[in-house]
């Protein structure tokens, strides 16, 4: 089945992205000074595009225009189909809004939400924005360590509800970036009594929503505390699209939508741009076969990394993701400090990853890797690891 599915497109060919404007590869030089590595840090895909979106884009620059365009009823009521039919998720279309970014979204929604010095939860390690949207706000951060326990995270709920005690918002992200989990439905529901018992406004980010391994489902904080949150999702993880600015928030509670949307009005801040809104739209009509077919690839690629890191590259172990297409590496048996560690994988393997270290707490002597790349990549780059560790 899994063969049938990819079949159908193509994730085998090489991209050639150097001269694309890429930040994976535009930034080599700046944070593994040399060009000299294969990069598998930002959370985007090797991989081009739903053969659909393309066609509509290519058909939208034929015509030639390209002034001031804007979001409109139409995007909402498909956004709304899409989370209805994929998530079980029935917000009413009219509180849906389009944003340039995820974290454009969040940062709005702790201005709106919170005023300077109160708290604000979240769970580390953890995407390094949530902090700095935070603390660059001149909120009061609070984070809870996730425990990693016989290679699987789960939550400290006596840390938590101590956080949650004393803040104002929680910042979920879910599937979690780096970590992998995709949160369980009996999780959410204790996340969500402690927000409750607290009067915890949640922040959910929910961009990898559309990549999850065939074995887990996603579920939505918006199906549990349906008032109390607003979510945050996007067409860039699942089909690539981040250059595009095609993300969305949402929330059942009309008062949280608004009260973010008057953060946007003040600051001026474009919803998007014509093609991100084609994008979106596309997608979510006529990409879905192709999202299946990238999930069902990842699937065996992130099976394949997983596999041989535990089994040909002692003493690392891989922590194998239930969302997200990024396995999250520890790689604490080396012995390594961060910066050597850094200095390892490129040097000595060739390959730019994500540190640890800026994921918070929990993160340091981690590394993550986006295994959405090319299978044939995969196998080259894990055997430059299984050598490199040979040698040393």
């Amino acid at each position: 089945m899994c063969g049938a599915k990819t079949a159908m497109f193509d994730f085998d060919t090489p991209t050639h992205r150097e001269e694309s404007d890429a930040e994976k590869y535009a930034k080599r030089q700046k944070l593994f000074g040399t060009d000299e590595v294969y990069p598998m840090w930002v959370a985007d895909m090797e991989f081009r595009t739903a053969p659909a979106i393309i066609e509509a884009l290519q058909a939208r620059v034929a015509h030639g225009v390209f002034g001031y365009s804007e979001s409109d009823e139409e995007l909402a009521h498909i956004a709304h189909s899409w989370c209805q039919k994929r998530y079980d998720i029935d917000i009413p279309a009219s509180h849906f809004r389009s944003s340039p970014s995820i974290m454009t979204s969040m940062s709005a929604a702790i201005e709106a939400l919170s005023v300077k010095g109160e708290g604000v939860t979240t769970m580390v390690p953890v995407y390094a924005p949530f902090m700095e949207s935070v603390t660059s706000q001149h909120r009061t951060l609070y984070t809870v360590e996730l425990s990693l326990i016989d290679g699987a995270y789960h939550i400290d709920w006596e840390a938590l509800e101590r956080a949650l005690a004393q803040s104002k918002l929680f910042l979920l992200c879910n599937p979690h970036n780096p970590v992998g989990r995709v949160w369980r439905i009996e999780e959410l529901a204790r996340m969500a009594q402690l927000c409750e018992t607290h009067e915890v406004t949640i922040i959910s980010d929910d961009a990898h929503a559309d990549i999850v391994r065939s074995s887990h489902r996603y579920l939505s904080m918006a199906t549990v505390a349906p008032l109390r949150t607003v979510t945050l999702w996007g067409v860039g993880k699942g089909f690539n699209l981040s250059g595009l600015g095609a993300t969305l928030y949402a929330s059942h509670n009309s008062a949280l939508v608004e009260a973010i949307d008057e953060v946007f009005h003040a600051r001026h801040v474009v919803r998007g741009t014509m093609m991100g809104f084609l994008a979106l739209k596309t997608a979510y009509t006529e990409g879905l076969a192709w999202l299946e077919a990238a999930n069902s690839y990842i699937d065996t690629n992130i099976a394949y990394a997983c596999h041989t890191i535990d089994t040909q590259c002692a003493p690392l172990k891989a922590i194998a993701p239930e969302g997200t297409y990024l396995v999250w590496i520890d790689c604490r048996g080396l012995g390594l400090s961060d910066a050597a560690l850094k200095d390892f994988f490129v040097h000595d393997v060739g390959i730019g990853l994500s540190q640890g270290r800026f994921f918070g707490a929990g993160g340091r002597g981690f590394m993550r890797m986006n295994v959405a790349v090319p299978r044939a990549q995969l196998r080259e780059v894990l055997t430059q690891l299984s050598n490199a560790l040979k040698k040393n």
